[in-house]
């Protein structure tokens, strides 16, 4: 008889935070229960050696390498599990406490292709909204508010359903691989399921408050990311199209708080404005604000969607800059409290 859970650990130099994120599985669920695959991206911290050292005391831990990124890491492991369930753990995050000790119980009772669980960002528990069990509604629900439910963490997958329509991560992606996935996979749904267990700890601790700052800018990446979503969504599941418009306006907001208006980033204003006037020239990005209707626009999150319809550009870009400076001194917080 095989186990009933394939946990899929991605890690890249995770040294100090591999071995919480192990035991987090090995200390709440039997052995005969699960596997860990460990897929290493290339570690030159000591995390290979610290991880096989761990596995000499627990034959359920295996470990494999590749060299790619997140999407081949965990591919390299789906195309390894043995379990009717797999989920997914990152490197410096666990499970918390108690969390899975009734989870075998739940995924078989819900005989679903899809469980979602609540977690933990940080210290705030993230109780998310029953959603609906059918892949049509689950779906419009969770591009609605990507940030809470767009991630493979936090969630348990039919390993058969994977298997069956060949779901993988688009490697060919460097951003919002996550979405993308989810996208493929609650298509191929025939039931879902929400439990208001707290599984998954989201980590904090790893935050830059210079994020965007000296780097490549990400927009490309996310536009990109967008271009497959919507080919996918319009092509497969047209009934869809207003909330990857809703999704869409979300991801415009993220690429304007986080690259074009970050609080880091002290290029001209003036250039700023220029990019942020191109990003909305992108006909995706113009197509699906120009599609919300103006009363889809009156929550917070969307208002600056609803300054944009109306022409008020300047008063959009101050929202962008009032959100990025809000992020800033959230996670200047955060650092200082870890000095």
């Amino acid at each position: 008889m095989g186990v009933t859970f394939s946990f899929i650990i991605p890690t890249y130099n995770s040294k100090k935070t591999i071995i919480r994120a192990i035991e987090s599985v090995t200390k709440q669920l039997d052995k005969s229960d699960y596997e860990i695959i460990i897929v290493d991206d290339g570690s030159h911290d000591g995390t290979v050696e610290l991880v096989h050292d761990f596995m000499k005391d627990n034959s359920s831990i295996h470990f494999t390498s590749t060299i790619g990124g997140v999407s081949f890491a965990r591919n390299k492991g789906i195309n390894q599990v043995q379990g009717e369930y797999l989920l997914f753990l990152d490197s410096d995050d666990y499970y918390v406490e108690g969390s899975l000790k009734n989870l075998k119980n739940i995924v078989t009772q819900s005989n679903s292709d899809l469980v979602i669980f609540n977690f933990e960002h940080g210290n705030t528990p993230v109780l998310l909204a029953e959603v609906p069990n059918t892949k049509v509604e689950a779906l419009s629900v969770m591009l609605s508010n990507p940030t809470k439910y767009m991630t493979v963490w936090g969630k348990a997958y039919r390993t058969e359903t994977v298997y069956e329509n060949n779901v993988r991560f688009n490697e060919d992606l460097k951003l919002s691989e996550d979405s993308e996935f989810l996208v493929r996979y609650v298509q191929k749904c025939k039931k879902i399921t929400s439990d208001n267990t707290i599984l998954y700890h989201y980590s904090i601790d790893n935050v830059s408050v210079m994020r965007g700052k000296n780097k490549q800018s990400k927009i490309p990446g996310y536009l990109e990311s967008l271009e497959i979503v919507r080919e996918d969504i319009f092509s497969n599941t047209p009934e869809l199209k207003s909330a990857f418009y809703r999704y869409t306006a979300i991801q415009m907001n993220i690429m304007m708080v986080r690259e074009i208006f970050n609080y880091g980033d002290n290029s001209d204003f003036n250039s700023k404005v220029r990019k942020s006037n191109e990003l909305l020239k992108n006909k995706i990005i113009s197509e699906s604000i120009d599609r919300m209707k103006l009363r889809d626009c009156m929550s917070p999150r969307f208002l600056p969607v609803f300054f944009i319809k109306l022409g008020m550009r300047p008063l959009a870009r101050l929202m962008f800059r009032l959100r990025s400076w809000s992020n800033y001194r959230k996670e200047s917080s955060k650092i200082n409290k870890k000095r």
